[in-house]
């Protein structure tokens, strides 16, 4: 006869009790929940302790632990612990902070957790000196304009949660501290910019709460401030867990935030910025910008120098009068009508620029970069890439790996060199230089000498109208062909090696010696040399019908004094045209 063992209460006991906890938490009565559990979930310990212990004793014949008990102890050791950790540190009150993006509107789910209040506390201190002014501040707003000359108008809205009753007691111990300290000014180079202001003593006018006293009690609440200061005023603010709004000043800024927007306007002097987690916006300052970024950013109508580092995020930049520095990681960069140098550094980053009026220098990987109406020179390093560029003002000058390049409309010279990258150009007007490897190569209406060097892959080449400079075309293991202007006068010399050399062009004949077909020829009046060569492949050379363009209504390019024109830039001097292009 087995002896039937009575089950314990223990497990009974305990449901009770959580029951009982979350209950009255959610009528607002009792100790937050997560902090009971993070500090005594050993207790837990203790009770199933005692309860084998109360078993041995009443039950000494059928006392055992059962490996489905060993495993609850286990799961309950690391269960408790994460809990100690999560509930020691910020991640609840991140996570009720945390703005979620629904449309174009960003929500905190805190305010959706539990009952708040808000109470209003109001200041206005007088100073007798400008003074830089510091604003520290956690989990609330900070809005900075403009006011008086001689005076800083606080409001600080306290929006705390819990009971009415609660909530008015936890108001009256979070206290407003605006007062003149010492500080430790920042490192500053010997040589300040231009614009940048006299150099700070360490003395600052400080605007923050008391919060950092009250960190260690179960206190809910934001801090959101609303400061008025003198319009010439040089602000400093470090905020976490809150967005920052500045308009209307004309002194320095240095701003910081975390996980809430960013927004500047229509302000003037030197701009320094970091934001994590949050979108940043710009718009209308005077003065050099310095942004370190992880979130959505956007520039616009800046008269400055622009430095950005992003990640992860897009990157929208429009309108700066001054040159532009922007480094970004695993997003996309667009960038419009910037009046000085460019510079994009890129990995993994979609890139679009255009209607640039200087240089642009870009390093770029895995992702399309798209470049139009660029007025000076070019210079890519890509890998992995799909590369555009048109309407470019200047030379192009291109690093490639395992890229697809497609250029239209260079007035420049262009040299790429490259490996495992496919190449198509069209209306090159300068000196041509193309070096890569396994991948094709089509060049369409060069101008001026044309350079062609690749292996393992064909080479295609026509021109409506020869210019003046050399052809050369090299290739190993490939087809090369070769489309010239019915009209033309070269010189030519062509030979295939272990392949066939044909020629439907008037006035040139193909001889073949052993395994090598070669011809030399003087079409016409001679002209440009135009050397093809390929070790195994053919050589193919077509005629085409030329197009020459009227010179009755347009002037040739003569070098100085001349300005190149395209339609999206305003005609500030004589009206050349490219020799070779059509013009309505």
């Amino acid at each position: 006869m087995s002896l039937r063992v009575r089950p314990s209460l223990l497990g009974s006991l305990l449901w009770i009790g959580f029951g009982i906890l979350f209950l009255l938490r959610n009528f607002g009565i009792g100790l937050d929940f997560w902090t009971l559990a993070g500090r005594y979930w050993p207790v837990l310990l203790i009770l199933l302790g005692l309860g084998k212990i109360i078993d041995y004793f009443v039950h000494k014949d059928s006392v055992s632990i059962r490996f489905s008990e060993i495993l609850a102890i286990f799961l309950l050791l690391v269960i408790g612990s994460a809990i100690t950790r999560i509930s020691e540190s910020n991640f609840i009150r991140v996570m009720r902070e945390m703005p979620i993006h629904i449309g174009g509107m960003s929500v905190n789910p805190g305010q959706w957790m539990g009952e708040t209040h808000a109470f209003t506390e109001e200041r206005t201190c007088s100073i007798d000196r400008p003074l830089p002014i510091l604003i520290e501040n956690s989990y609330g707003s900070v809005s900075i304009s403009p006011g008086s000359d001689r005076e800083i108008q606080i409001k600080l809205k306290k929006v705390v949660s819990g009971t009415e009753p609660r909530a008015k007691s936890i108001a009256e111990e979070i206290l407003l501290e605006a007062k003149q300290e010492q500080r430790e000014p920042p490192p500053q180079s010997s040589k300040p910019e231009a614009g940048q202001g006299k150099k700070s003593n360490g003395e600052y006018f400080v605007i923050r709460t008391n919060r950092e006293d009250l960190s260690g009690k179960d206190y809910m609440f934001n801090t959101n401030f609303e400061i008025l200061v003198p319009k010439n005023s040089q602000v400093q603010v470090k905020n976490t867990y809150g967005e920052i709004i500045v308009s209307e000043l004309n002194g320095d800024l240095d701003l910081s935030t975390t996980h809430r927007g960013l927004e500047v306007r229509n302000c003037s002097g030197q701009f320094k910025i970091s934001t994590r987690y949050a979108d940043s916006r710009l718009t209308n300052l005077i003065g050099n910008l310095t942004l370190d970024a992880r979130g959505k950013v956007y520039i616009d109508s800046i008269k400055g120098n622009v430095t950005v580092t992003d990640e992860y995020a897009p990157l929208e930049i429009f309108n700066v009068d001054g040159e532009l520095n922007a480094s970004t990681t695993e997003g996309n960069i667009r960038i419009e009508r910037v009046t000085k140098h460019v510079g994009i550094d890129s990995r993994g980053t979609e890139v679009s620029v255009s209607d640039l009026l200087d240089g642009l220098k870009i390093n770029a990987s895995h992702k399309d970069v798209d470049i139009s109406n660029v007025a000076s020179s070019v210079v890519v390093e890509s890998r992995f890439a799909g590369l555009s560029l048109k309407k470019v003002g200047g030379n192009v000058e291109i690093q490639s790996t395992s890229d697809h390049v497609d250029a239209d409309d260079v007035h420049g010279s262009f040299k790429l060199k490259g490996r495992a990258s496919e190449v198509q150009v069209a209306r090159i007007t300068g000196p041509l230089d193309i070096q890569t490897t396994l991948k094709d190569v089509v060049v369409n209406d060069f101008d001026n000498s044309c350079t062609v060097a690749t292996e393992f892959a064909g080479i295609n080449v026509s021109s409506k109208k020869l210019g003046k400079g050399d052809v050369i075309l090299k290739n190993r293991n490939g087809d090369v062909e070769l489309f010239l202007p019915e009209n033309a006068s070269f010189l030519i010399d062509a030979s295939a090696r272990n392949g066939k050399l044909a020629s439907d062009y008037p006035g040139i004949s193909t001889a073949d010696k052993e395994d090598v077909s070669s011809l030399k020829s003087k079409v016409k009046t001679g002209g440009p040399k135009i050397s093809v060569e390929t070790q195994y492949g053919s050589i193919r050379i077509h005629s085409t019908q030329s197009s020459d363009a009227s010179q009755s209504d347009v002037e040739e390019y003569s070098g100085e004094d001349s300005v190149f024109l395209s339609e999206e830039w305003p005609m500030t001097g004589r009206l050349f045209v490219i020799p070779g292009e059509k013009c309505a």
